[in-house]
């Protein structure tokens, strides 16, 4: 399988692929899961000063991986515009290197509604099983994802990143800014970023474009929105609760 390595996309037969929901894959999620869980638990540990050094350190990892990956695609003679940052957790990578040097309540939004449940969504139904497992793009495909995971996670859970409900509205403008630009970009040149066009295969957005068609993007924005309430409202109870309390003791 490791002879795959730096293979041409062009060049590969299809006797070589994989397929979600194997061991390896389950393996590699097990893996960047128990990874993150003692990340998360020594991130903890460490100083303020040492947290901060680390996620710059792992932003400055991500985008040089990115810049890495499409250095070997060039190499085999493959690269193309459709391996260009463009789709959500692309994207992500420059929201987690903003975070990590300008730390603010818009960026942290972003990568708490976006980056954290994108990359999860990516792991759970890759759509990368047209490179061998063992291929570069796969390596970087899954690692990559792990790593916006990682980033995302060790913010949060020692508390540097507190999302803020009230950002909604204003992460919901970026994403329709986004949106726009990339839409005449993959009608330009016949891409799928941002999965604008169709939804990734296995993906939970396919029953939506069954119903919905072309219409789809659409009804998975207000789906989109719908989780960010889901997913911001218990920090936004918790902290009036939090308040609330301190009223009362005072």
């Amino acid at each position: 399988m490791i002879n795959y390595f730096f293979e041409s996309p062009y060049d590969l037969t299809g006797e070589e692929f994989w397929s979600p929901y194997g061991p390896e894959h389950f393996a590699w999620l097990g893996g960047m899961g128990l990874f993150c869980l003692i990340s998360c638990i020594l991130f903890r540990r460490a100083t303020e000063e040492k947290q901060d050094r680390i996620l710059k350190f792992i932003a400055l990892w991500i985008v040089g991986q990115e810049i890495v990956k499409d250095i070997l695609f060039y190499m085999v003679g493959a690269f193309g515009v459709q391996y260009l940052p463009f789709h959500i957790c692309g994207i992500s990578i420059f929201f987690t290197f903003l975070y990590a040097f300008k730390p603010g309540k818009l960026n942290g939004a972003y990568i708490y509604g976006m980056s954290l449940p994108g990359a999860l969504a990516a792991l759970t139904f890759p759509n990368w099983m047209e490179f061998p497992l063992w291929h570069f793009s796969s390596l970087n495909s899954f690692t990559i994802h792990g790593e916006l995971i990682l980033f995302a996670l060790l913010a949060l859970t020692s508390g540097r990143l507190k999302p803020d409900f009230n950002q909604i509205p204003k992460l919901t403008l970026v994403m329709v800014v986004l949106a726009v630009p990339i839409y005449f970009l993959n009608k330009k040149w016949d891409t799928n970023f941002m999965f604008i066009n169709t939804p990734s295969p296995g993906s939970p957005l396919v029953p939506l474009y069954n119903i919905f068609g072309d219409g789809y993007v659409l009804a998975a924005f207000v789906l989109l929105v719908i989780v960010w309430i889901v997913m911001f409202l218990p920090w936004k109870l918790a902290e009036r609760k939090k308040k609330k309390y301190k009223f009362r003791k005072e």
